[in-house]
Formats: C-alpha cells, structure tokens, sequence
C-alpha cells in the first residue's frame, strides 16, 4: 500500500461517527476494555478509505476510517463532503490516507430498569486531520523524489526575509499553506576562522532562509544520511504571509525521533493526479455485520430515515413529543444531556435572580428566565429518553 501521511501530529481533533456499533472490534483492536474505574486510551495508525459505492452515502462522499482493514468508524456526513475532494484526489493517485488515531474508552454504569444497572464500555474515536487546504503541499509538482521527514515539533526558520520575493509566489490566497522545503547542510565561517556547519532550507531550488546553529543539530545527522542514500531530503513547512512579508516554520522529525524503517525506506510522497472537480475511484464498500454483541432486541424506531453517512437520523417517540436523534448526538452518553438539562435550569435561576431587581418587569422577567430554563431542561432530557431508548436501555414511551 503506498501511503501519503497527513501532515498532522499526535494530535486527534476530529471525532468519528458510527464507532459505537463496532464496540467489540475497536476493543480487540486496542487488547481490550478498561478495567473498572481506569480509563484506557490508545493510539494506532488510521486509514481514510473513501467509499463512491457506499448505498448510504447519497452524494458518494462517504469516508470510512479503517485500522488493519477493518472499519471503526466514518467521518461525519459534514466532515466527509469537507474533507472528501482533498482525500478523493490522494486516493485518485492510487495512495492512502494515514494519519494519527485515538481511542478513549472508559466504563459507565447505565440504568436497565428495575433498579438494575448494567456496566457498558464508552468509546470515544478521533483522528487527526489538517484543514483540507493545508494536507496537499503548494509545491507539490516538484516533490518526486524528496524523501519527506515525519511531521515534527515546531521551530521557526531564520532569514526567510531576504527571499521574500520567491516566498511571495508561493503565499495562498487565505494567507496560509503547506510547502516541502529541502534541507542541505552549509558551512559558514567565522570572524574567528571557525567554520561552523548549519542547514539551509531550499523552496524548489532557490535558498529561502537556514536554522540557527541549534536547531541545525537536529537534522544534520539525517541530511548526511540521506546524502549517503543518494536521497534528497525534505521537510514539511507551514508558510503565512502577506503582500510585505512571509514567515517559514518547519515541522520535521529530529534525528533521534526517526525509526529505523523510515531510514531504510525514505520514502517519497506519491505524485499525485491534477486536481480536478471529480476523480475516478473504486469501490471499496464493504457491508460489515455489527460487531457489537447483542445483548438485546433492537429498538421500536418511529419514521426512521438515513439522509447519509454519519447522520443517520432516527425519530424516537417520547412521551407525546417525536425526539428525532442523529450520529452527532451519539458522540455523547444519556447522561451528558441530563447534566446539561440541569444546566439550563441553574443558568434560568441565575438569570432570573439577575433580572429580578429591575423596577416594574423584573418579576415577569424573572418567571420567563425560569421558564426557558425549564423548556431547555425538558428538550435535553427528551434528546436522552430517545439515546436510551435506541441502546435498550428503555422502552419507547
């Protein structure tokens, strides 16, 4: 499989949708669950699989996230028509998507009824994606045969404005971007007769600034082994500007971070295809059983309907109210709407308590503060009702 890893650290800012029903699978994934009140997290590496024949996915923009292969989850129906034209492109030039993942999984007492409680893992799943104009490098038509560093800490580069007229070329219309800039060792001499060694970082070519002596030391080591392997080596760069000036910030592993496979290998970053408003994929849908254990009969759902990938939108009735419900709000337990009912009454107490001094209407404000509280109280509560119910853990009302 050729990859084109995402320029993006070890952090995981995006949640996942649908990862709720492959439980068992992400807890096989990560060794299993959490043991009593210990949360348990894990990483792994992620792969964003885009799925043109998913039945579900109406626009065809549907994104699953697969680990080994196997699917833990998607990207939302929001996220995947954000996201889907960049990734679509990648896939097009025959690579995959990866990127840094992460699993928070904790245990949680959940009402059965009956004065019963059962205890059921929580999953929370997050990737790490860029903005979508900051995955794909500026220069990337000149990259075949730069062997690319891991994505790195943060150190700014020095100089980058005596070459502001080349930078300036490069600078997006949004004023930030992502470009690979190489790296090349340069020996400066002192007034002493020093010579001291450093690193320049070139823009396709052309000299664009250096690191100082500090920084230098973190990379030479791997430049001249890339030298040794009659490699190029390149480094991704974020680049902000303006019409009067640019600066350069290197994101690149340090000598002593890099695995040895990625030294053996240096690999390159995929030529990709010329952007274009569609692109030409396979299909790689795969109908998956639920690999969450059934431990009870599905729910009664009323007028249900699936308007795409990660929405999923079922209506519950509650009482005499309908509670439609959508993967958005499965990210989060019963329990967090209940708090955040709470919420709106103690915020309609304060509220009124605050309005309730003011001559002539205080009184009238004070009573409708409460009562908006308690309306927000009621619909969070509701919302709720309705994820109970879709988990078996209550019967429709």
């Amino acid at each position: 499989m050729v990859e084109y890893p995402l320029p993006t650290g070890t952090s995981h800012d995006l949640d996942l949708v649908g990862e709720f029903y492959r439980r068992d699978l992400i807890l096989k994934i990560i060794g299993g669950g959490p043991i009593g009140d210990e949360p348990k997290r894990a990483s792994f590496q992620v792969e964003l699989v885009p799925e043109p024949d998913n039945p579900h996915s109406p626009k065809g923009d549907a994104i699953s996230a697969r680990v080994g292969g196997r699917v833990i989850g998607y990207l939302s129906s929001s996220d995947a028509a954000k996201w889907s034209p960049v990734i679509h492109r990648i896939a097009a030039s025959g690579a995959t998507v990866v990127t840094p993942g992460n699993v928070f999984a904790y245990n949680r007492e959940k009402w059965v009824g009956d004065g019963k409680y059962r205890t059921e893992v929580e999953l929370n799943v997050r990737v790490g994606l860029p903005e979508p104009e900051l995955i794909i490098p500026l220069n990337v038509d000149s990259l075949s045969s730069v062997s690319v560093l891991p994505w790195g800490s943060a150190l700014q580069v020095t100089k980058e404005e005596d070459h502001f007229d080349h930078l300036f070329e490069y600078v997006p219309a949004g004023g930030e971007g992502v470009v690979v800039l190489t790296m090349h060792r340069l020996e400066q001499t002192l007034k002493n007769g020093t010579v001291k060694e450093l690193v320049e970082v070139r823009l396709d070519g052309e000299r664009v600034g250096q690191l100082t002596s500090a920084t230098s030391q973190h990379y030479l080591a791997t430049i001249r082994h890339a030298e040794d392997m009659g490699k190029e080596l390149g480094v991704w760069a974020k680049l902000r500007g303006s019409s009067v000036a640019a600066e350069l910030v290197i994101q690149g592993a340090r000598s002593i971070d890099l695995p040895d496979p990625w030294l053996s290998a240096m690999p390159t970053l995929p030529e990709l295809v010329a952007e274009a408003p569609t692109y030409d994929l396979p299909g790689t849908y795969v109908e998956e059983k639920s690999t969450t254990r059934k431990a009870r009969p599905a729910p009664k759902r009323t007028d249900p309907k699936t308007v795409g990938v990660g929405v999923n939108e079922a209506t519950y009735q509650v009482g005499k109210k309908s509670v439609t419900i959508d993967d958005k709000q499965r990210q989060h337990s019963p329990g967090i709407y209940r708090a955040a009912g709470i919420g709106f009454i103690v915020i309609g107490v304060l509220l009124g308590a605050i309005l309730a001094p003011i001559p002539a209407v205080g009184p009238i404000l004070t009573l409708g503060a409460i009562a908006l509280g308690i309306l927000g109280n009621l619909s969070q509560r509701r919302i709720a009702k309705a994820l109970e119910i879709e988990r078996g853990l209550r019967q429709p009302e």
